[in-house]
């Protein structure tokens, strides 16, 4: 035996030992050499699995594509002139042919400043100026480029460069970040200050109303009506004085009037035919911003003090430089007169999207069904079906010349998967009249389990029959009654008798709804009011809106709609001069809770500071007389219901009672899609389980080759000791045999 892993067999005997024991070995390693081999067939055939697997997710993705609402609703949109206007439509969007005449793009504002001879050199000037309703500090030390920085920083809405038009001359520009005269550039020095004009000489010294409304003119925007104009500007300074509108005085002092206080001052200062109110406006991006407005018979004069009224907005210093002006969009379409402060027109169409290319010009626009689009969807589907398909016949092939057989030969489980496919793709959908099978629209099976398109009959199907078409793929229902609208169903929703699902609504959903106890007759209230919303969807935390002093019932009902957060769940009206609050969505989850600051009276909201709450219920009833669940306007069959689990209506009915039937099918695409997913689900999938379950067969084949292995090295180490003692004795053999023969030979001796 060798320490040191080098044996030298046979010395002593002349047998070659380590051949014996290396032979021995070998044929004691036959039976790991077969279990590694099945481990390794193991491990293949679980790789097809997982290849399987993902194949029929693949054909999951491709069948949902066809399940959707909008997956037979695709529209494209189509110019007569695409370097004029181009149009794109959303799935759903209406079928149309449109006639669009540009009469101007949209522009954004670009203002210029006086050359100067550096850009780097100090200004000299220091104080603040006013951009977009934010001041900018100035340093005497500030240069143009620093300058632009500063205004770039301060994230007003306008951009900030410096252009050199030569190579001693310094432009600074200022360019708004958005089109439209509503994204129009404001700019103003603060109290007496000409930085503006002296000094970058961008504005000049006369003045103008910056943003004309009828009849008047309205501020920039703030972020409330309440805190003093100065803060909201962050003026270091706020200047004070007394303006002039229609040659009546009215002191204003930025530092401490809010644009409440300042709408307040100019109403109590009686000046004839004039009204100033504050307005709740949404800026560029959607966010609701406070503006002052003040308008007369005719549009005010008006005489500035200090910078007060450039400094709200409301008059603008004329510009010395204006390189573009500010600039809506007017265009018609149909016929009728547009007017969007952006070349991208999305509102004028439901789900259309229509963009001014050119700054005049006439184009024909259409919207038609993309039946090109769906037919690429349904040839995926069937690719990845064929895929699928081939897939597997090449993983389960037997070739008899060679005997060789691919991994899945004989597999009962993958089989079973694909004739499932095969089933679902080729019969008959239950509950459909018309059309009713691929067959029907030019799909059809061949003798290698494979489907081929007739391209004609597809086409004329889909641009025939596409209604029919979608039911054949998608889930459906049809209700006979308009008042009920199929939404959904799940995997659990079984398809209906040819009768259909019978609808019975015992209670209807409704709204919740609180209307202010005490009239509104006045227009005095001297003081802001303030209402807040608890509950329901504004959380117990609540959210409040701000009812300016002096309002009207207009005034607050559009207050409480333009409220970002209040307007997107509440609609507030008018409703025989009381103030009535209606939740936009049906149900008890939209029920809400409001209170005011104030006790109730004729010139406020009603509504008086004890909390008024306000519910609503959810439908109710049942389908195909199975339990269901209602939420809202939607009734949903409960997940114990034996047919109509997960299937889903919205019942806008009048009255409660019997609302005729929903007959539901489900088409193949849904079909597949739910077979596919039970097949492939990530934890009881039948493929999932299938390769989980070989993890453990290749454990355990790995194990029993462990095992097998250390039993091997046990027997090679307890053959190479026998042989080793054979050869220690066979040595001491030796050795004695020669010291017998040393004694045994004859002595001789010399000499006489």
């Amino acid at each position: 035996m060798s320490l040191t892993g080098i044996n030298f067999s046979g010395l002593q005997t002349g047998i070659d030992s380590d051949s014996i024991i290396k032979q021995l070995i070998s044929l004691q390693q036959r039976p790991i050499l077969a279990l590694q081999r099945r481990q390794q067939q193991i491990q293949q055939q679980q790789g097809a699995i997982n290849q399987v697997s993902g194949l029929v997710t693949g054909l999951m993705a491709a069948a949902a594509a066809l399940d959707r609402t909008t997956s037979f609703s695709l529209v494209k949109g189509a110019s007569s002139d695409a370097t004029l206007a181009s149009i794109s439509a959303e799935s759903g969007a209406s079928a149309g042919a449109h006639t669009l005449e540009i009469i101007q793009r949209a522009q954004a504002h670009r203002l210029g400043s006086a050359a100067r001879s550096s850009q780097t050199d100090p200004l000299g000037v220091s104080g603040q100026i006013v951009v977009n309703g934010k001041a900018v500090n100035v340093a005497a030390t500030d240069s143009l480029q620093t300058l632009a920085a500063n205004i770039n920083a301060a994230r007003v809405g306008v951009t900030a460069s410096v252009v050199a038009t030569s190579s001693d001359s310094y432009t600074l520009v200022l360019a708004a970040s958005r089109t439209g005269t509503a994204s129009a550039i404001s700019l103003s020095d603060t109290g007496g200050g000409t930085i503006l004009q002296s000094t970058l000489g961008i504005l000049g010294a006369s003045t103008g109303i910056r943003s004309p409304i009828a009849n008047g003119a309205a501020s920039s925007l703030f972020a409330d009506s309440s805190s003093s104009v100065g803060t909201l500007i962050g003026l270091t300074s706020p200047p004070s004085g007394t303006i002039q509108i229609n040659g009546t005085g009215v002191a204003l002092d930025l530092a401490s009037d809010s644009l409440s206080a300042i709408a307040g001052k100019i109403n109590a200062a009686g000046i004839a035919g004039v009204t100033a109110s504050v307005a709740t406006v949404k800026d560029a991006e959607g966010v609701a911003r406070q503006q002052l407005r003040v308008t007369g018979t005719t549009t005010p004069t008006f005489v500035d003090s200090n910078g007060i009224l450039t400094n709200l907005g409301i008059l603008q210093n004329t510009p010395t430089s204006q390189l573009s002006e500010a600039r809506d969009a007017k265009f018609k379409l149909d016929g009728l007169d547009l007017t969007r402060s952006s070349n991208t027109v999305t509102d004028a169409l439901a789900g259309v999207t229509i963009n001014l290319l050119k700054d005049s010009g006439t184009a024909d626009l259409s919207n038609s069904s993309d039946t090109e689009t769906i037919r690429k969807n349904i040839e995926t589907f069937v690719n990845a079906y064929n895929q699928l398909v081939r897939t597997v016949g090449n993983l389960a092939a037997f070739d008899p010349q060679t005997l060789v057989s691919g991994p899945l030969f004989g597999d009962v489980t993958i089989q079973n998967v694909v004739n499932t496919a095969t089933q679902l793709l080729t019969d008959q959908v239950e509950g459909l009249g018309g059309i009713a099978t691929l067959a029907q629209i030019g799909i059809t099976l061949d003798q290698s389990n494979l489907l081929n398109i007739n391209a004609t009959d597809l086409d004329a199907a889909l641009n025939g029959k596409l209604d029919e078409v979608a039911r054949l793929f998608r889930a459906s229902g049809i209700a006979t009654n308009t008042a009920v609208t199929f939404i959904s169903s799940t995997e659990k929703t079984k398809p209906s008798p040819s009768a259909g699902y019978a609808i019975n609504i015992t209670q209807l959903a409704t709204q919740a709804k609180t209307v202010a106890g005490t009239a509104h007759t006045a227009d005095d209230n001297p003081s802001v009011e303030v209402l807040t919303f608890t509950g329901g969807q504004f959380g117990t935390s609540g959210v409040s809106v701000l009812l300016d002093a002096n309002s009207t019932l207009d005034d607050i009902v559009a207050k409480i709609n333009a409220d970002e957060k209040i307007g997107g769940y509440l609609t507030a009206s008018n409703e025989g001069g009381r103030l009535a609050l209606t939740a936009k969505q049906y149900g008890s989850q939209y029920g809400f809770t409001v209170a005011s600051s104030q006790e109730a009276a004729a010139n406020n909201s009603g509504i008086g500071s004890a909390p008024i709450t306000s519910t609503a219920l959810d439908v109710a009833g049942t389908i195909n007389g199975e339990a269901a669940t209602g939420k809202g306007q939607f009734l949903t069959g409960d997940d114990s219901s034996p047919n109509v689990a997960g299937l889903q209506v919205r019942i806008t009915a009048a009255a409660a009672g019997d609302l005729g039937t929903l007959s539901f099918t489900k088409g193949i695409a849904n079909a597949v899609t739910a077979f596919a997913r039970g097949v492939t689900d990530s934890l009881e999938g039948t493929l999932t389980v299938y390769s989980s379950s070989m993890d453990g067969l290749v454990k355990d084949i790995g194990d029993q080759i462990t095992a097998l292995q250390e039993r091997l090295k046990a027997e090679e180490l307890r053959l190479r000791r026998q042989f080793q003692a054979m050869e220690d004795a066979v040595s001491k053999l030796r050795a004695a045999g020669n010291g017998l023969a040393a004694l045994a030979a004859p002595t001789t001796t010399s000499g006489r």
